[in-house]
């Protein structure tokens, strides 16, 4: 900053000026009173009242020198961002207290299930392993077929862990329900001749389990089985492999990539919970697919 412009152009104030000389004139004042007073109380009193006086102009004069209002402003805006930060870090707790005291289960999240995918420690190849590896897998899904069905190796272990004892459930949606066709429409799904993308993934999903399970030990079929949902509209892929679950919640007008993610750990928490429910409910509704006469798609 240039000081000598800035004293220039307070003094170049007529109103500072006249600010100036008024703290000069009482400052003196003050001073030639307490020597012409004899009495010492009044010395002391006019002694301290000048040099607070003195002080005080001091003080205003190098204050606007060094930026008075602008410097003003500029401390409100560090402090506004200060504030700012520090609204945002209490809602950071916020958020922190809700996943540990109200004890929601949110493990990891990801903004999208492709950025799932490649996750190292917990993306897909992470939890074909825990599927392959729990006692317990129940999953929702529009067509389990593009990173499940269509993994041959992945179909092979399956059927390893459930002749090992493995209960297997799986929920996907009626091949020729009015329900499918619907989320297709949702999701813009492309038409392959006349017939949809959706559903034809879901004839090569039961076609291929169809074909391995004959790898399955007769006492191990009761353990694998597959229901057809055609009533309800599937708001989420629900992956569950024991204490662990996998949520992506579907959006209208995308594909399953595009959907937020999450992983939460129970089964006591309250997420993991509802999304139990919400397969068991599934479950319930659908049909099982041993009793079901698939229609060949046409093509």
């Amino acid at each position: 900053m240039n000081y000598n412009k800035q004293i220039k152009h307070l003094w170049g104030i007529p109103s500072y000026r006249l600010r100036l000389l008024f703290f000069v004139v009482l400052g003196t004042t003050a001073i030639l009173a307490s020597l012409l007073i004899q009495d010492a109380y009044w010395q002391g009193l006019l002694s301290n009242f000048a040099v607070t006086f003195a002080a005080v102009g001091v003080i205003d004069f190098m204050w606007d020198i060094l930026g008075g209002e602008p410097m003003e402003a500029a401390m409100r805006e560090s402090f506004a961002e200060v504030n700012q930060r520090m609204d945002a870090l209490n809602q950071s707790l916020g958020v922190v207290a809700d996943l540990t005291n109200s004890h929601i289960g949110i493990e990891r999240i990801w903004s999208e299930r492709r950025n799932w995918e490649t996750d190292k420690p917990d993306g897909i190849s992470a939890w074909k392993k825990r599927v392959c590896q729990a006692k317990q897998v129940d999953i929702v899904s529009n067509t389990f077929y593009t990173a499940w069905a269509h993994d041959n190796n992945f179909l092979d272990e399956l059927l390893e862990a459930v002749n090992r004892g493995t209960k297997f459930r799986l929920v996907i949606y009626d091949p020729d329900s009015e329900i499918l066709q619907i989320r297709s429409e949702n999701e813009d799904d492309p038409k392959m001749e006349k017939t949809s993308e959706m559903k034809m993934e879901i004839h090569s999903t039961l076609d291929k389990i169809k074909k391995k399970i004959s790898k399955l030990d007769k006492n191990a079929r009761n353990n694998f089985e597959i229901r057809l949902n055609s009533r309800y509209y599937q708001m989420a892929q629900i992956i569950r492999a024991d204490k662990r679950i996998l949520v992506a919640l579907y959006l209208s007008k995308k594909s399953g990539s595009y959907c937020p993610t999450l992983q939460i750990l129970g089964p006591d928490s309250s997420l993991f919970e509802a999304y139990a429910q919400q397969f068991e409910i599934l479950w319930a509704a659908g049909k099982p697919f041993e009793t079901k006469v698939l229609k060949s798609p046409s093509k």
